[in-house]
């Protein structure tokens, strides 16, 4: 028998024989030079285990020796966030700075999200760099799918960026289980090791895809023993103390309005008109006054940051006991309040602004499609809701005059398709979803509140955790004008400076002209991501100079404190600020920022996974599309439903097809596909595990395709 030394193998991973090659490839190669199988598989195994080999998304490469940086005491060092590319490279943000190109061979043991040590090695561009330390793991818990490989147990992760596989000692579970892993070692020169926490499924099914995400977000599922303990202590019905400093609104129209599968109702309506001036008032569940600053309930809630809400379920921010129940605003029953008075003028304009806390009792539980039937004219509505329907009248009535009044102050009215998933009795629907008066009732109502707030408490010069949305950067502003150009549009503002009324300027513009979409998509992504802060710079999207975040505090833990600092006002008690107030909103700016896009993410990653799944049910099947983002490898195509799928360039008609970043658009010598085209495609596949959908031109469409 022959004998297959490790010297033999690293000469041939030396050659570029077995380099990035998988064990499968590894032993057919050496089985037809007559080794055994075993013997493959000991060989790998010691190499690896001695750090010669490194296994890497199921592949094998011969360990390499760091890039030698040619004047270490001297080169600079910083710090960033590794965000890695399931090709082997990455990127690391360096805040305040710019992102640095790290090569698959200057990795290291870093992973995706890791915060990590560069070292600068120049680089054509200036931007190479090496990791030369992991400064703090990112995620350690990470959901994949058992293997076996030469003997060994390994969990491929789910997400591609983390492309090394994970050791797992001691496993009885069987292949293809998907699992929730830990990292617990990080060998060099090795895979990292992992234990199982969770075993999730054993197939390919769409509630084993849900819950991996769930579990793959980190965010918490289950409430601590210790919520549960103070569960008990929270009334579930009001006293006669909870009244005595209260405002008694219980006699007033107060009503709520939310969609038809809304459980937590966190916002409540009134309005009279007396001839000359309008009077609102936005009723918000008093949350604050159940959940008490260092509580394990409030711990709970500044974790999770917000309630994440799913086409099946809500993984909620405070448990349903109270969400459902004491601090919701259900329909008959007395409810603890924090009221805004807002008096607004016969144009919409707020002239007067009282704040108050306050018990209601909500007449009327009203959803946006009975709003909108009764502001349709359906009569039976109409008649069935007539205690509340001249109430109804008015509150359009304002909303026009305020949204009149917003725009001209360059309230950005963005009009983009969003989908909406529809996943009752077992069936499952997509289709967009569509803003209706009713709907921007409520939204309008809102934004006045959230003003209303922010401004009072900027005003008494307290501190304050604002909602800010800055403007376009000066680079997206130089891309959003150069793209503009290429469709013959002029704008009237310079590179470097722009203001909410430019924006909506050319938005009412392009409303009517065949690529009025496209513009509204490209000025959606131009735009900067609004997030929390302790520093009031404005809320660009708005044009409001002060913005904040009160009317949701079931579901958003930033208005449970704007909720906290009006009420410490109202009650004259500034000892709150104190005891180093400032530092904790900066740090409870950056943890709820976090928590959103977290929340976004996932709601994100399980709307495709819906998606998917309902697009596997017409596979073969031929839509209209527009395309609505190009590539070099392909462009993506979005149907009138909102789902959206992959086009790749190997599908596309014959030719050397050419990126254009700058148009957007893909083109060859007879054709050109750009953003914002109108296509016919036919959808190829669906697959529900990597949320990915692939459609070919409808054109392209021959007998083996069909077949």
């Amino acid at each position: 028998m022959a004998y297959l030394s490790e010297s033999k193998v690293i000469s041939d991973f030396l050659s570029g024989k077995l380099q990035g090659k998988s064990f499968t490839f590894i032993c057919r190669f050496y089985a037809e030079k007559k080794f055994p199988r075993f013997l493959v598989e000991s060989t790998i195994d010691r190499l690896v285990g001695n750090g010669k080999l490194n296994k890497r998304d199921g592949l094998f490469y011969l360990s390499e020796a760091p890039i030698k940086v040619a004047k270490p005491s001297t080169a600079k060092k910083v710090e960033g966030v590794l965000r890695c590319n399931e090709r082997g490279f990455g990127f690391v943000a360096v805040q305040g700075d710019r992102e640095y190109f790290i090569p698959a061979k200057n990795m290291g043991q870093a992973l995706n999200g890791d915060r990590v040590e560069i070292v600068l090695l120049g680089g054509r561009e200036g931007d190479l760099a090496e990791i030369t330390k992991v400064v703090e793991r990112g995620k350690t818990k990470l959901v994949g799918r058992l293997f076996s490989e030469g003997g060994l147990r390994y969990v491929r992760p789910d997400d591609r960026a983390y492309f090394s596989d994970i050791f797992i000692k001691d496993c009885e579970i069987a292949d293809g289980v998907k699992v929730l892993t830990e990292l617990i070692r990080f060998p060099k020169n090795r895979c990292p090791e992992g234990r199982i926490l969770t075993i999730i499924g054993d197939g390919y099914t769409l509630e084993t895809e849900e819950q991996s995400l769930i579990l793959e977000s980190g965010i918490p599922t289950e409430f601590s023993e210790a919520v549960q303990a103070e569960l008990p202590f929270i009334a579930e019905t009001i006293g006669k103390s909870d009244l005595r400093t209260r405002a008694d609104l219980r006699d007033l129209l107060i009503f709520t309005i939310d969609g038809d599968s809304a459980k937590d109702f966190d916002d409540a309506v009134s309005l009279t008109f007396d001839g000359e001036y309008y009077q609102l008032g936005v009723h918000i569940a008093d949350v604050s006054h159940y959940i008490k600053s260092g509580s394990a309930l409030d711990a709970s809630a500044y974790e999770r940051g917000t309630s994440v809400y799913l086409p099946d379920k809500v993984v909620p921010m405070l448990p349903f006991v109270l969400s459902d129940g004491i601090c919701s605003l259900r329909e008959g029953e007395d409810r603890l309040t924090v009221t805004v008075w807002i008096k607004f003028d016969a144009f919409g304009v707020p002239i007067e602004k009282d704040f108050t806390r306050s018990v209601i009792r909500s007449k009327r539980r009203l959803t946006y499609n009975l709003v909108q039937s009764m502001l349709d004219g359906d009569q039976k509505i109409i008649d069935e809701y007539a205690d509340v329907y001249p109430t109804i009248k008015l509150m359009d009535q304002l909303r026009v005059k305020i949204t009149e009044r917003k725009r001209q102050s360059g309230f950005i009215d963005l009009d983009v398709s969003q989908s909406e998933i529809d996943f009752s009795d077992g069936r499952l629907e997509v289709r967009p979803h569509k803003s209706t008066p009713a709907t921007q009732i409520i939204e309008q109502f809102m934004i006045s509140a959230n003003e209303a707030v922010a401004e009072y408490l900027f005003y008494q010069d307290v501190p304050c955790l604002y909602r800010v949305h800055e403007k376009p950067s000066e680079e997206k502003l130089r891309a959003l004008k150069d793209f503009l150009n290429l469709l013959g549009v002029k704008t009237g503002w310079r590179r470097d400076e722009v203001y909410p009324k430019d924006i909506q300027r050319l938005l009412d513009e392009c409303k009517d002209k065949r690529f009025g979409a496209i513009v509204n998509k490209i000025v959606l992504r131009s735009m900067q991501k609004a997030e929390y802060s302790s520093k009031n710079v404005g809320h660009f999207g708005l044009a409001s100079k002060c913005y904040c975040h009160f009317t949701s505090p079931i579901r958003r833990y930033p208005d449970l404190i704007a909720h906290r600092a009006l009420c410490a006002v109202l009650e004259g008690d500034l000892s709150f600020f104190e005891n180093g107030f400032d530092q904790y909103l900066l740090s409870a700016g950056e943890k709820t920022s976090f928590a959103e896009r977290r929340a976004e993410e996932l709601e994100r990653s399980v709307d495709d996974l819906y998606m998917a799944r309902f697009m596997s049910e017409h596979v073969g099947e031929v839509y209209d599309g527009v395309i609505s983002g190009v590539v070099s490898g392909g462009f993506f195509v979005e149907l009138e439903n909102t789902c959206e799928g992959f086009v790749p360039i190997e599908l596309l008609p014959a030719g050397n097809y050419v990126f254009d970043k700058d148009s957007l658009s893909l083109s060859s010598k007879k054709r050109r596909f750009s953003f914002g085209d109108k296509v016919k495609i036919c959808i190829v596949s669906a697959d529900i595990a990597s949320r990915k959908v692939d459609f070919c031109l409808a054109e392209s469409l021959n007998g083996k395709l069909k077949k």
